[in-house]
């Protein structure tokens, strides 16, 4: 009896229980989400979700809508305008079912790299009569000039920026060493279109034209039988290579132009180089170093160009360590995998910069030793002072790899902040951030040091090289992004490169354009077609392309 008495009082509950949500969902109120309309360009895709890249020699527009119009809205409700303002007299609509055409009369053509805006006011309606919820705005913005391609202006406003050529002296093509070999033909050919275009206003090479650091460590640094005593004497003579003296030759050219200017910015591998040792090799150079082995340039307020060594721990000038010495540990690896190189005649490649992935310099530098030892098959006694040296940065004699290291060790993590603050650093960085992404990924550093809100100076476009990865990546990533970081990759052998190589950014400033955009462009130089081709020629090739509203 008392078993069929809970039975009816827990039958009850659930009754209940079930009543109540009965009632509830009875009386509780739906909210369903309004319908709006939405747009988008049909031939193109939102980039950054922000705006839409289309060639500037588009002949019209074409809006796809989430329902179909009603056509009587349309007058009024749409228009096309830039900076300068309205164009809506520059095309007639055309409109099928879910889709208008901005399709622009035979005399209007876009600009290049240029800023339009089309607005749609919430009057443009559906045939159900669904709208916008405001005025709905399409940020378009157009293609950058085809620079060398024959679709010049009849402007200067272009900057071709171009980085680590890593030119060798002669003794390294023949032992095959050198990192520059294979790409002197192209770089040749794309120096004279630049020379030939009629839009750039000014070649800027940030670093590393002259290699001062890919000797074999068995090898003197300077080469005396040759006649070779001093820095001054090596970057000549690495100038008269047969190899270089035809890149050189035609730098003279585009310095004596007269309407190109060029400009140089010190790299780590040519950080000995000075102002007058340039200007000896190309006259009318513009020097752009301001601390020894170190540089920058600032062609506008909002651009900033450097090599990128400044913020790499391993290959930064390192003053304070040995007074009196600027080079870094990189100097050494360098000649330690230089020597790998020429024992194995060039057949094998290597990065590098990929073995510095260490918390500290002694883990870092005798990891990167033991990759290349291994890597190279190298037999290394550290003991043995073998290191030739010369009188390069005023070290005579010679060195041992274990010296080198106690050089270094007590002091180089220690006055790690004085060196920054030596090397005009903006924002000093950690040890472990120096040799984490100094010198394999700088887009963490010249995020910080340039492109953020906080960063001392903000700029809107960091130009790098340093890393050999060619790339644009906006900061922060998204439709918010206040900055871009570009790296100008290389010229180096392929075969010793992990990235694409022979590429160069050209960048066309808001400022000198007019245009309410900085323009950036990352281009391949390429051979037209396979090698079966009796003149194949070279191209620049668009890797990528990326612009930003520059500061008014």
């Amino acid at each position: 009896m008392k078993n069929k008495y809970i039975f009816f009082r827990i039958a009850i509950f659930m009754i209940s229980i079930a009543g109540l949500s009965l009632s509830s969902c009875t009386n509780k109120k739906t909210n369903v989400e309004p319908v709006y309309l939405s747009v988008e360009l049909s031939r193109s895709e939102l980039q950054n979700g922000t705006y839409y890249p289309v060639d500037c020699n588009e002949r019209s527009i074409e809006l796809e809508f989430s329902q179909p119009i009603d056509t009587s809205t349309i007058p009024g409700n749409i228009s096309f305008a830039d900076k300068d303002g309205p164009l809506d007299s520059k095309y007639k609509a055309l409109y099928f079912d879910r889709k208008i055409i901005l399709e622009f009369l035979p005399w209007f053509q876009m600009k290049q790299g240029w800023k339009y805006f089309i607005s749609i006011s919430t009057g443009l309606r559906s045939t159900t009569s669904v709208t916008f919820p405001s005025t709905a705005v399409v940020d378009i913005r157009t293609s950058a000039p085809g620079l060398l391609m024959g679709n010049d202006t009849i402007q200067r406003n272009a900057i071709v920026c171009i980085s680590d050529i890593h030119m060798g002296e002669a003794r390294a093509a023949a032992g095959h060493y050198c990192w520059f070999s294979e790409n002197a033909t192209a770089l040749e050919n794309m120096l004279d279109s630049v020379l030939a275009s009629k839009s750039v206003r000014q070649l800027v090479i940030l670093g590393d034209l002259f290699d001062e650091w890919v000797i074999p460590y068995r090898m003197m640094a300077f080469d005396t039988t040759s006649g070779i005593h001093n820095s001054s004497d090596y970057f000549h003579f690495v100038a008269n290579s047969p190899v270089n003296s035809p890149v050189i030759s035609r730098l003279k050219t585009i310095a004596a132009s007269g309407t190109i200017q060029l400009l140089y910015v010190p790299g780590n591998h040519d950080m000995l180089l000075t102002q007058q040792i340039l200007e000896d090799i190309i006259p009318g150079v513009a020097w752009q170093g301001n601390i020894p082995g170190l540089g920058n340039y600032s062609p506008v307020d909002e651009i900033i160009m450097e090599h990128g060594h400044r913020f790499d721990f391993f290959n930064c000038p390192q003053p304070l360590v040995n007074p009196g010495h600027i080079l870094p540990p990189g100097y050494f690896i360098s000649r330690l995998q230089a020597e790998g190189l020429w024992e194995s005649c060039g057949r094998k490649a290597s990065n590098i910069k990929s073995a510095n992935g260490s918390v500290e310099f002694l883990i870092a530098w005798i990891s990167t030793i033991a990759y290349l030892q291994a890597h190279y098959s190298i037999t290394l006694n550290p003991d043995s002072s073998n290191i030739g040296m010369s009188g390069i940065d005023g070290y005579q004699g010679t060195l041992s790899y274990s010296g080198v290291q106690n050089m270094y060790t007590p002091s180089i993590e220690t006055v790690w902040d004085a060196t920054q603050s030596q090397n005009g650093v903006p924002v000093h960085i950690s040890v472990i951030a120096g040799l984490l992404d100094g010198g394999t990924d700088l887009y963490p550093v010249a995020s910080y040091e340039y492109l953020s809100a906080s960063s001392p100076k903000h700029y809107s476009l960091a130009v790098l090289g340093h890393t050999h990865e060619p790339e644009l990546l906006v900061y922060p990533a998204g439709k918010n992004y206040q900055g871009i970081y570009a790296n100008s990759g290389s010229w180096v052998n392929a075969s010793l490169c992990s990235h694409p190589v022979r590429t160069f950014l050209v960048i066309w400033p808001g400022q000198w354009t007019g245009s309410d955009l900085d323009v950036v462009c990352l281009y391949q130089y390429n051979l037209k077609s396979g090698s079966g081709n009796p003149n194949p020629g070279y191209v620049p090739v668009l890797l990528d392309e990326e612009s930003i509203e520059r500061a008014k």
